[in-house]
C-alpha cells in the first residue's frame, strides 16, 4: 500500500482559469485524495474557490510581475505563511514561480520540483536566469520528450533528476456522452457562432503570438466562404498582442469570418461546436492540453509540427501536422480535416478518442505524480 502524499505547496502565478490553473487543481485534488494536503500560493483567480471546495489552502500572493522583485519579497512572506503547515514539498509550475521556489525551500529547508511546460526562451540575461533556476530543482518535471530533450542538451547534468509526465485530462469531463444540447446551443448563441459555417477553433492566449497570425493567413488561404474561425482566450482588457491580432484580420479582409472570443470555461460545449480543433506554435509548444481534450471529444485536430504538441497526435489516424510556419500547408490540413466524409469522420474521432483515452488519462497522469513526489519529498536514510 503507498503512504499518504506529503503534504503539498504548490506556487503558481494566478488561479484565473485556462490549462496551467486546471492542472494546479487537480494535482491538489489528487495529494488530497491520496490522504496528503493540498496548498497553494498565487495572486488569487477564479478557481480558488474550486480549491476551497476540495478543502485546500490557498495563500494570497501579490501579482508581482518582475521576477527579481518577486524574488526578494516573497520567499520570506510564503515562509512566514507556512511556518505551521507542515510543508514538505514545494512545486513551482513557472518560470517565475521557480526562482521564488529555490529560495524559499532554502528557507525552510524542503525538496523542491520544477515544471518545465516549454523550452525556456534564452533570448536575455534575465531568461537565462530564469531557466537556470528551473533546472536546479531536486527533481524536473518535462510536459514532453520534446521538453525534455532541450533540458538534456543545454543542462546534461539534469538527466538524473529528470522525468517526463505528460499532462493527463479528466475523461470523465471531456467525454461527447456528458455534454448536453442546451449546453451546445447556449454557447453558441454567447459566441455569435453562424449556424452555416464550418466551425474552426483554435483556443490559446493573447499575450505574444504563438501562432495565430500563421493560422489568419492558413484561412485567408483556403480561400472558403464556408469557414467561421474562433481565437478564444481573450481577456477582457485587450494585450498589445490582440490588438495587433485584431489589424491582422481586418488586413487580411477576414471580418464576419475569423473572430476573437472570450476565455471560456465550458470547452467541452466549445469542442463539441467545432468541426476541426487548431493548435499552434511548433517549436515553441511544449505540449497541447487543447489537442488531447479535442481529441476526447472526437474532433478532427490540426498541429503544427516541430515542438512537443506533436506528440499528442497520431498523424494521419487522429490528426493532421503541418510544417511549422508554413501557412500554406497549415491551410491545406485544415481544409482536409474540414472535408471529411461521414463516415471518415466517424473512424476518426473512434481513434481519436482511443488515443486519448489509452496515452492521457488524468488517472495514469496522477499516479505517476504522486509516486515522483513521495520520492522526492521521502527522507534521506542516514
Amino acid at each position: 500500500m503507498n503512504p499518504v502524499a506529503p503534504t503539498l505547496l504548490q506556487i503558481v502565478p494566478a488561479l484565473p482559469g485556462g490549462g496551467l490553473a486546471r492542472a494546479t487543481i487537480e494535482t491538489a485534488q489528487a495529494t488530497i485524495a491520496a490522504g496528503g494536503r493540498a496548498i497553494i500560493a498565487s495572486a488569487g483567480g477564479a478557481m480558488v474557490a474550486d480549491l476551497l471546495r476540495l478543502r485546500g489552502t490557498h495563500i494570497d500572493l501579490p501579482a508581482t510581475r518582475h521576477p527579481l522583485l518577486a524574488r526578494l519579497s516573497l520567499p520570506q512572506r510564503l515562509a512566514q505563511a507556512v511556518n505551521n503547515l507542515d510543508v514538505g514539498l514545494i512545486l513551482a509550475r513557472t518560470p517565475e514561480t521557480a526562482w521564488i521556489a529555490r529560495a524559499l525551500a532554502r528557507r525552510i529547508r524542503r525538496p523542491w520540483i520544477s515544471v518545465l511546460h516549454a523550452p525556456p526562451r534564452r533570448a536575455g540575461l534575465l531568461d537565462r536566469l530564469l531557466a537556470s533556476r528551473q533546472v536546479a530543482a531536486d527533481a524536473v518535471i518535462a510536459v514532453s520528450e520534446f521538453v525534455a530533450r532541450d533540458a538534456r542538451t543545454h543542462v546534461p547534468a539534469v538527466e538524473s533528476r529528470l522525468s517526463i509526465v505528460p499532462p493527463g485530462i479528466n475523461l470523465d469531463r471531456f467525454d461527447p456522452a456528458v455534454v448536453r444540447a442546451d449546453r451546445v446551443i447556449r454557447l453558441a448563441a454567447e459566441l455569435r457562432v453562424p449556424e452555416d459555417r464550418r466551425l474552426v477553433l483554435c483556443p490559446g492566449r493573447f499575450e505574444h503570438d504563438s501562432g495565430q497570425l500563421l493560422l489568419v493567413d492558413a484561412i485567408k488561404r483556403i480561400g472558403r466562404d464556408d469557414i467561421f474561425c474562433l481565437l478564444l482566450g481573450a481577456s477582457p482588457a485587450p494585450t498589445p498582442f490582440q490588438r495587433t491580432l485584431e489589424r491582422a484580420i481586418d488586413m487580411a479582409g477576414l471580418g464576419g469570418r475569423v473572430q476573437i472570443g472570450p476565455y471560456i470555461d465550458d470547452m467541452p460545449a466549445a469542442y463539441m461546436l467545432a468541426d476541426a480543433v487548431v493548435a499552434t506554435g511548433g517549436p515553441a509548444q511544449g505540449f497541447s492540453r487543447t489537442l488531447v481534450e479535442a481529441q476526447a471529444m472526437g474532433r478532427p485536430v490540426v498541429a503544427e509540427d516541430g515542438g512537443g504538441a506533436a506528440e499528442a497526435i497520431r498523424n494521419g489516424v487522429s490528426g493532421w501536422l503541418s510544417p511549422a510556419g508554413d501557412a500554406t500547408a497549415l491551410a491545406g490540413a485544415i481544409d482536409a480535416a474540414l472535408s471529411l466524409p461521414a463516415d471518415r469522420r466517424a473512424e476518426l474521432a473512434r481513434a481519436a478518442q482511443d488515443h486519448a483515452r489509452q496515452r492521457h488519462g488524468l488517472a495514469a497522469h496522477n499516479a505517476a505524480l504522486l509516486d515522483l513526489f513521495r520520492r522526492v519529498a521521502a527522507p534521506t536514510p542516514a
